[in-house]
Order: C-alpha cells, then sequence, then structure tokens
C-alpha cells in the first residue's frame, strides 16, 4: 500500500470552480445516482446527471445525428439510443465469450460489433431498455463493460505476442491481473445492472483509496507493448509498460508515464505528449508504483476544466523531473532508473499466417476501422468469425488495430479456418492494400457526440485516394499508416501517425504528417481546414518529394521528419 507521505510543493494560487461533473460524482453514491429509477421507466433518455455517472459502466448516451434536424424540423424528440463499451483485458476472448458478443449484436444492438483502439468492443444503438439485458448477458459470460469508460482505469491493452499459449505466463496475465488492481470496488454496477437490485445480504465495500468518492479527474490509460515492437502506441499512454530485464533486480518493465494525444481547439493549452521513461520496476512493484502515480495524478489533476484535466498535464505543467520526486516521496523510497528502450520498434500489423513456437498457427484477420458487420454482397465478416467460434476452440485477440486475430489454431484446423474465411470473401492479408492494411478511424458520424465531422464512413474512400494518389507517383508498393478521426480528441491516434487526418469543421479536417510506426514521434501539423476531397491533393508535393528524393526503404513519416515540411 502507499504509505501516508507529504504532497508537493507543487500549489495553485488561483482558486476556480471545479466542474459540474465533480459534483455529480460526489452526489452519486459511489455511481449510483438514479440510475436505476430512470432505467425503469419508459422515458427513452436519462437524465443529463445519470449520462455522466453511466460513462463509468461503459455507457454513453447518444442519438442519432443523421436525423436529428429531421426530427427538429418535425417537432420529435431525438433518436436517442446508447453505446455500450466492453472491457477486454488485452483483448483476448474465448469462443464462448465471442459468440455471446455476436449475439448481443443481434439481440440489443445495430447487428455489428465495434472493435475499438484499445481493444474493447462497442455496440451501437441499444435502446435504454436493452442495457440490463446486455449487462446480464455480458456477466455471465465473464465480460463486463463497467470501467471501460469513465473517470477511472480504462480497459488495460497488451500486445497480442505477449499473450500467446507460448508466452511468459506473468505477461500472458499482466493485462488481467492490472484490470483486477485497479477496477473501482463499488458494486453499484452489479445492483443496478446486473442482480438487479442490492441482496439484502451484501455488505458495501469501500472503495480504492486513489479513487476516492470523486475517482480521477478524467480518464487513465495503461498499456504494456512488446519489448520488439509497438503495436499499442506505448508511448501515447498515461502509464506504459515495456517487458526489460534489469541486471540486477530481474524481469521487469520500463515504465513510462506522462503520455497522451488529446487536445481541443477551444483551448490552445491543450496538445499531445509522449510519455517519458520514469523508471523500472519488477512484477512484485508494479501495483505499488502505478497507484503511487494515481494518488499523485488523483490530487493535482485540473478538476475545474475537463479539457485539460488529463494526467499529462500534470506532468507537463510540474515537470517531469518534479513528478519523478513526487512519486518517489510516495513510495517513501528512490525509484530505478529506466533502462534504454528498444531501438527497433515498428509496429507489426499481427496480421495473416503464422506459426507458433507450440507448434499451433495464427492468422490475423483485417478489420475495416473495426467494424465487424456483414456486407450485402461483399465480405460477411461476422458469420465468418462465428463459424469459426462454433467449429474450433480458439482464442480470439483484438488488437489495437482494430483487427483480430485468430490464435490458437490447430493444425488439422487451419485449412478448414482457411477455407471459412475464403468462401466469406474475407480477404487475406496479401491482397490488401498498403495504406487499406493498417488505417484506423474513429466511429464519428452518426452516433458520436463530440464528432465535427465523417471518419468510419469515409475511410475506405479516402484510402482509395490516397493509395491512388501513390500508384501515380510509383510510389504503390511503399506502406503508408493513416488515421482519420472526426475530432481532435484522437481516438485513433492520429497524432503519432505519418499521416494523421482530424476532422476541424463539418466538412473540413487538419492534416497531420511525419509521426510513424513506432509511435516514437509526434506528426506537425501539415494543412488545416482541408476539404475532403482535396485531402490527397494536398499531400501530393509531399508525396512528389518522397518519391524523388526519399532513401530506399525509407518510410514517409521519417522522410518527412529529415526533410521538414513547408
Amino acid at each position: 500500500m502507499i504509505k501516508a507521505k507529504a504532497r508537493s510543493s507543487v500549489v495553485s494560487t488561483e482558486t476556480k470552480q471545479e466542474t459540474a461533473v465533480e459534483d455529480i460524482k460526489r452526489k452519486s453514491n459511489y455511481l449510483r445516482g438514479e440510475i436505476s429509477r430512470e432505467l425503469g421507466n419508459d422515458v427513452a433518455s436519462v437524465s443529463s446527471e445519470s449520462e455522466q455517472i453511466l460513462k463509468f459502466h461503459g455507457v454513453y448516451a447518444q442519438d442519432n445525428r443523421d436525423v436529428r434536424r429531421e426530427r427538429a424540423q418535425k417537432g420529435e424528440a431525438l433518436d436517442y439510443i446508447f453505446m455500450i463499451r466492453v472491457a477486454i483485458p488485452g483483448g483476448r476472448l474465448t469462443t464462448d465469450q465471442w459468440l455471446a458478443l455476436d449475439g448481443a449484436a443481434t439481440d440489443v444492438a445495430d447487428g455489428t460489433i465495434r472493435l475499438t483502439t484499445r481493444q474493447a468492443v462497442q455496440f451501437h444503438g441499444v435502446v435504454k431498455n436493452g442495457l440490463r439485458p446486455l449487462a446480464r448477458a455480458l456477466d455471465g459470460h465473464l465480460m463486463t463493460s463497467f470501467g471501460a469508460c469513465g473517470d477511472v482505469v480504462r480497459n488495460v491493452v497488451s500486445c497480442p505476442e505477449l499473450q500467446g499459449n507460448d508466452a511468459d505466463e506473468r505477461l500472458r496475465e499482466i493485462a488481467t491481473r492490472l484490470t483486477r488492481s485497479f477496477r473501482a470496488t463499488t458494486e453499484a454496477h452489479w445492483e443496478i445492472f446486473v442482480n438487479g437490485d442490492k441482496a439484502v445480504s451484501r455488505e458495501d465495500v469501500e472503495e480504492r483509496p486513489f479513487y476516492g468518492e470523486t475517482y480521477l479527474p478524467r480518464k487513465f490509460k495503461i498499456a504494456v507493448a512488446h519489448p520488439d515492437e509497438n503495436c499499442v502506441d506505448v508511448l501515447a499512454q498515461d502509464v506504459g509498460l515495456i517487458p526489460a530485464e534489469h541486471p540486477e533486480a530481474g524481469h521487469g518493465f520500463n515504465l513510462l508515464v506522462g503520455g497522451g494525444l488529446g487536445r481541443a481547439y477551444a483551448n490552445p493549452d491543450t496538445f499531445a505528449r509522449l510519455a517519458d521513461p520514469m523508471t523500472f520496476v519488477t512484477y512484485d512493484e508494479i501495483e505499488e508504483v502505478i497507484a503511487a502515480v494515481l494518488v499523485t495524478y488523483r490530487e493535482h489533476g485540473d478538476r475545474t476544466d475537463r479539457r485539460r484535466a488529463r494526467m499529462k498535464y500534470v506532468v507537463a505543467d510540474m515537470g517531469f523531473q518534479q513528478f519523478r520526486k513526487e512519486i518517489e516521496v510516495r513510495l517513501g523510497r528512490e525509484l530505478r532508473e529506466p533502462l534504454a528502450l528498444p531501438t527497433h520498434f515498428d509496429a507489426d500489423d499481427h496480421l495473416g499466417w503464422r506459426t507458433r513456437k507450440d507448434g499451433t498457427h495464427q492468422v490475423g484477420v483485417r478489420v475495416s476501422a473495426g467494424r465487424v458487420r456483414d456486407e450485402d454482397g461483399g465480405t460477411r465478416l461476422r458469420s465468418a468469425l462465428r463459424m469459426i467460434a462454433q467449429r474450433h476452440p480458439v482464442t480470439f485477440f483484438l488488437t489495437a488495430q482494430q483487427d483480430i486475430v485468430i490464435s490458437a489454431v490447430p493444425h488439422d484446423a487451419r485449412n478448414d479456418i482457411e477455407e471459412i474465411l475464403r468462401s466469406h470473401a474475407v480477404r487475406p492479408d496479401g491482397e490488401l492494400g498498403n495504406v487499406e492494411r493498417t488505417a484506423l478511424a474513429c466511429p464519428a458520424l452518426p452516433t458520436c457526440g463530440q464528432a465535427l465531422t465523417e471518419a468510419e464512413r469515409r475511410l475506405p474512400e479516402l484510402v482509395g485516394n490516397i493509395e491512388g494518389a501513390l500508384a501515380s507517383r510509383q510510389l504503390g508498393r511503399r506502406a503508408l499508416q493513416l488515421r482519420m478521426t472526426g475530432c481532435p480528441n484522437g481516438c485513433a491516434r492520429p497524432a503519432v501517425a505519418e499521416v494523421g487526418i482530424v476532422g476541424r469543421t463539418k466538412s473540413t479536417y487538419d492534416v497531420f504528417v511525419g509521426g510513424g510506426t513506432r509511435g516514437d514521434r509526434l506528426a506537425t501539423l501539415y494543412r488545416e481546414k482541408v476539404p475532403f476531397d482535396e485531402i490527397a491533393v494536398v499531400l501530393g508535393p509531399l508525396f512528389d518529394r518522397w518519391e524523388a528524393e526519399g532513401d530506399d526503404e525509407e518510410s514517409f513519416g521519417d522522410f518527412v521528419t529529415r526533410v521538414g515540411i513547408e
């Protein structure tokens, strides 16, 4: 446990009023509020206070923005719906769990399963009376939406390669271990969504000290990277962990702090930031050190401005060295110095067939923008995955690239799985375009309330435009990392992409360039307020220079960084 130590000397001299969200959390009785009562009435929506508390339960109140104006003109109420996010530690699922998710997509959602860049699952288009049945179905298969959103430690992500049958047992379980250690202990979710009413025999459980009655100032993200590749963008996290071996302390992790990519157009003091290596921790020390980080964040995070409430701003404002000293004070001991970070850290997309060390196989399947569905006259990915889960006791891994890896495939099942994918028009990795292969997008319109413009629905068109621009310049065989979001919150991590497209207005985007697959460099703003149809054209001069001046095998992000942009 964390020792009681003196607080930091960094004290604000300016008194500001806390946001209304802080008061809602404080009065919620540890995330209960009036949710149970409101779920029982016939109103399609919930109150604004319940909207805030529902987020902790993995539920976002939304409306269908495609019909918002039409309904307003007719004087009709909004088309109220909900998005439910299911936390999947490390993205690992059994076939029974996948089939349960598949069934829920039909029973209560819009018929699709959305894979996120944090290895979680989202259901869209759920109406209010579907929330409890979905929560109970998840609980029955050892899954939950609790803690997938809200001002808590979010879903812990981990590279699939750390979790295979042939992986080190401690690494296989690290995402689950950290999830259990940092999940809120309030039983509000169980009472409201699963049991229906609090059982008389159940006793209140004290909330974790690093949460308290108001929890964290904002969300908190943890990722565990593979020591040789960075598919999880470990430097973009509040806490990043990279497995390493210390010459004296033995096996453990380099621990990084203070990363985060979201920003706000309305607040010039917001910015993207990469994490700093803070220390090396052993397996026995990891929870204690992260808990000290959480307490520091809880006490010093900005609760007066949610746009500037993330931990990266605590580290930036306090200064990294002072922040590190703060952690040492709380722990009552000095931290070890971190080890050198990996030098070859390009992200693996995990696509295609591979043979594991234990003799089993795996296949990574591309999921365009993370949307698992059956397309009329096209790819029927959802049906293919359902059939595989019904026939074979494999393991599914959701990746931070919004794809799915079918792992633990016995040798005698490989041909059948290949045939299932082929017969459902699921394209093998060798047929994917070099931009299409790794392109990411957030859901954006019509469901996300934060979206300024389109992302997921227009990603295929943008991919086609950029692949066409590359092919016309003899660059068609070159890979290019593209990420697109409908707003600057950065859910698809465009701030570290080779090309990041970020929604600016209803019809324009800001274009960022110069990140890369290592995830160790922030992209730079290249052009502002570019209409969608002009994005590939605006990038044209950079593609011309890349073709003429780029070194052999030099990535676009590395080239742009080397020569600079104008």
